[in-house]
């Protein structure tokens, strides 16, 4: 007997092959507040809604209703203002189409390619309801569990925003001559999870800074906060924003890692120095240690090509004709070049990219290989507008922005 091909009241056409959905993690409640990307079994170049990764790294608040929401702007303005939704919406939209990333996608291979052990799969995820729960007890990861994890991947999406941009809105208010930042602020409260450190610098052993309650906050450099493309949007993917994306509204900041793209959003206040946000001062840094006098807040990603097919996990695989596909992506530019090695580095052939390439999403690549009987290291590495190669973030402690070439050994099956 044929298989179904009704969901819902869609006819979908698709009886054989699953639904690409979020890897989640869920409170007591049973709403999702965590999630990673099926990024392996996706097609195309935007992330379906609700297979859109999820980090938050405070408490997830309950909603605002869209009526009820107000946008508070103060501090080196001319013209202090309170904004509303629909206020908002008056202004000249824009819509921005965008990689999202965790600042901790893939850490964990920083310290595969630097000292073996196991290699992160993003194919198997580690258990992201057993992360939330633990999260929602207070609960801390042992030692143990901490050195053993793989840490994130697969917390990365692409996705269409849909707001007015920020620049607009601050040239309503008036910015002062002397205002070089803008800090952004959620209304989400809590205590920085400890877990979530230990596990970005890989160990318990670690003496992080506790702010207490605090909101999420973060403090965007003026120049950042005026391009065209930095929104505060209110719709994602042709939708209203859902509360856990971040509605009614969030900071859309294209090229720069997730954390910038403050969720939740009900305060701007520009000064005229950088604030000292908890998440760019003791957390969301680059350094060659802790103790690095000399660390920096976390920006712009850098130049990132990954595999999607085949993965390690397919071996064995059939010889003969296959395709090589990955993604490519970076946070200052468009991708202008993919290479794919499949001697393990030995030699580079240039991948065939498809369009569009736009400036801040990633781009679908391919590479056909004839595939012959044995163990294979296949390698695939970007180049951006700007001439960057991959890679350009060098190891750091808390192992953020990971942009190293990361192999797929894969083993072909003898004829």
């Amino acid at each position: 007997m044929p298989k179904r091909e009704i969901e819902g009241d869609w006819v979908m056409g698709w009886p054989d092959r699953k639904r690409a959905s979020l890897m989640a993690g869920k409170d007591a409640e049973g709403r999702v507040i965590n999630g990673r990307a099926p990024v392996l079994e996706l097609e195309g170049l935007i992330t379906p809604t609700h297979a859109y990764y999820i980090v938050n790294q405070l408490e997830v608040p309950e909603p605002v209703h869209p009526d009820d929401w107000r946008l508070a702007i103060s501090g080196a303005i001319e013209r202090p203002i309170e904004i509303g939704l629909e206020e908002l919406r008056k202004l000249p939209g824009r819509s921005v189409r965008a990689v999202t990333e965790c600042a901790g996608n893939d850490a964990g291979f920083f310290d595969y390619l630097t000292k073996g052990g196991k290699k992160p799969s993003r194919r198997n995820q580690q258990d992201m309801q057993k992360r939330a729960e633990m999260r929602v007890k207070g609960e801390v990861p042992s030692e143990s569990e901490v050195s053993s994890e793989s840490t994130t991947t697969c917390a990365v999406s692409g996705g269409e925003f849909t707001g007015v941009p920020l620049a607009l809105v601050l040239e309503a208010a008036g910015v002062r001559p002397e205002a070089v930042a803008v800090r952004a602020e959620g209304f989400d409260r809590g205590r920085p999870d400890p877990a979530v450190q230990f596990r970005s610098v890989g160990t318990t052993d670690y003496q992080y800074v506790d702010p207490g309650v605090i909101h999420y906050d973060k403090g965007l450099p003026l120049a950042k906060a005026l391009h065209p493309d930095t929104l505060l949007a209110w719709a994602m993917n042709g939708e209203y924003l859902t509360h856990i994306h971040g509605g009614p509204v969030r900071l859309v900041v294209p090229g720069w890692s997730g954390n910038w793209w403050v969720k939740w959003l009900h305060k701007l206040e520009l000064s005229a120095q950088m604030p000292a946000c908890y998440h760019q001062t003791h957390y969301f840094v680059l350094g060659k240690s802790a103790d690095d006098a000399h660390k920096q807040p976390i920006t712009a990603m850098g130049v990132r090509c990954i595999i999607t097919d085949p993965v390690d996990e397919d071996s064995p695989l059939e010889p003969g004709e296959r395709i090589v596909r990955g993604l490519a992506w970076s946070g200052e530019g468009a991708i202008q070049r993919v290479e794919v090695s499949v001697d393990g580095g030995s030699t580079w052939r240039d991948a065939h990219i498809e369009a569009p390439r736009e400036r801040w999403l990633w781009v679908r690549w391919s590479f056909p290989w004839h595939a012959q009987p044995g163990s294979h290291r296949i390698m695939a590495r970007a180049t951006d507008e700007q001439g960057r190669v991959q890679p350009q973030v060098p190891w750091n402690f808390q192992r953020k922005l990971c942009d190293w070439i990361v192999p797929a050994d894969v083993v072909v099956a003898g004829e």
